[in-house]
């Protein structure tokens, strides 16, 4: 807790950390989240449209539905539909479908479009929260996002200090955006165009208990990129946070010095 002393009719507040309440942090993630889709909306149709996506996109469905109608066939299926077929449609499926990924405009296409989309997530993810998270931050100090802003919520050094544009940079680019979003992201990508395997999967499962356990765990309910750049969200209104380590360590000498010249009225 934060206590208040009264040292010859002056108040003076003693430092302890003051963690932001949950209802507050979770009400900054929510507006956050709202206004970091709306950029990273903005950002990959800007990028998609430098990448021609859709055009590569829709050339890519031609080809595929050319294909099925010449083998009067659905490309499209689930892996229970697949398994559900004898073994002689399977045959003739696996064969049709040898041929369509054998075709070098299909694949050519194929891989243009796993890295055109690798891009477009990769740029939009990072110009966003190169915005939100750490720009906005740097202008409002302390750490501030527009949803923290609002609800009065800051950033600070496990110390108690002032976070400064490295431990920023150390928690939103390497934190957040690397290891908690794209890291995932890749893997599910990955997954998605028939990459990726179970193991790969593990490690987006793992990244998710391992946050769990530290929003349990940790005496600051951190997340990893907390962890990483040994910040804490606290709750501003409170909250002492010191310009340096120094300038923390005078304001405790002074309170300790005028303490013990006036312990005698305690």
């Amino acid at each position: 807790p934060c206590y208040i002393i009264n040292i010859e009719g002056i108040d003076k507040m003693i430092y302890d950390l003051q963690k932001a309440s949950f209802l507050k942090r979770v009400s900054a993630f929510l507006l956050d989240l709202i206004l970091l889709v709306i950029l990273i909306t903005g950002f990959a149709w800007g990028v998609s449209s430098a990448l021609n996506f859709a055009e590569n996109s829709n050339e890519l469905d031609t080809i595929i539905s050319g294909y099925e109608e010449q083998f009067d066939l659905n490309f499209s299926i689930s892996y229970d539909e697949y398994d559900a077929m004898t073994e002689e449609q399977k045959a003739y499926f696996n064969e049709c479908y040898d041929k369509v990924v054998k075709d070098e405009r299909y694949t050519q296409l194929t891989n243009m479009i796993f890295y055109s989309l690798l891009t477009i997530v990769s740029l939009s993810f990072f110009l966003s929260h190169l915005v939100l998270e750490f720009i906005v931050p740097l202008l409002f100090k302390n750490g501030q996002t527009i949803g923290k802003k609002i609800f009065s919520i800051a950033v600070m050094r496990i110390d108690g200090v002032k976070v400064n544009p490295t431990i920023m940079f150390v928690r939103t680019i390497l934190g957040k955006y690397t290891i908690e979003l794209m890291i995932p992201t890749i893997i599910l990508l990955m997954m998605r165009f028939g990459v990726g395997s179970i193991v790969t999967l593990g490690v987006v499962i793992l990244i998710a208990l391992f946050e769990i356990i530290l929003v349990i765990a940790t005496k600051t309910n951190s997340f990893i990129h907390d962890v990483i750049s040994s910040t804490v969200v606290v709750d501003l209104q409170s909250q002492m946070i010191f310009d340096s380590v120094e300038a923390k360590k005078e304001y405790q000498l002074r309170i300790h010095s005028e303490e013990a010249k006036n312990s005698k009225y305690f």
